[in-house]
């Protein structure tokens, strides 16, 4: 599919779920509000350059992969698949990371102040016809090993 016409279908779905999420209540401060769509275009304009033609899915995973000190650092993979392809996706060569993280943890945002802000994981995946979907994950990821002492060596 042509991704003008991708481009055109996400930004025209995200306008209308942004017009119905102001719509609604918003009493309930506790419910996270849709992700702007200006975001979720920049995520998908950071990879799709590196898509082929035809493709069914793409999707970035942004991971936290350790702690130390009170600091976090991620990893972000850039995915796709393509019709009879590997579901488990193919890595997008061409994808400016630093770009897809600061714009996925933005969307941090959009999630009420609690503790649903500290996720490990950030799965944003798109279709072909303009639909997304974002999904974090809670996984506890072990905080960095405490310096040891050097190990003791035997001496025969």
């Amino acid at each position: 599919m042509n991704r003008k016409l991708f481009a055109t279908a996400l930004f025209a779905g995200l306008l209308s779920l942004f017009a119905v999420a102001h719509a609604q209540n918003k009493a309930d401060a506790d419910e996270p509000t849709p992700p702007d769509a200006k975001v979720l275009q920049t995520v998908f304009d950071a990879f799709a350059g590196g898509l082929p033609e035809k493709w069914t899915s793409a999707w970035v995973v942004v991971k936290e992969v350790r702690q130390a000190s009170g600091a976090r650092e991620y990893v972000v993979d850039c995915m796709y698949s393509a019709p009879g392809g590997d579901a488990a996706g193919t890595p997008i060569a061409s994808c400016d990371r630093k770009k897809i993280f600061e714009n996925v943890y933005s969307l941090n945002r959009n999630i009420p102040a609690t503790e649903k802000r500290r996720w490990t994981s950030a799965t944003l995946r798109y279709q072909p016809d303009g639909k997304f979907e974002l999904k974090y994950g809670y996984e506890k990821i072990a905080d960095e090993p405490k310096a040891t002492e050097k190990p003791e060596t035997k001496k025969n």
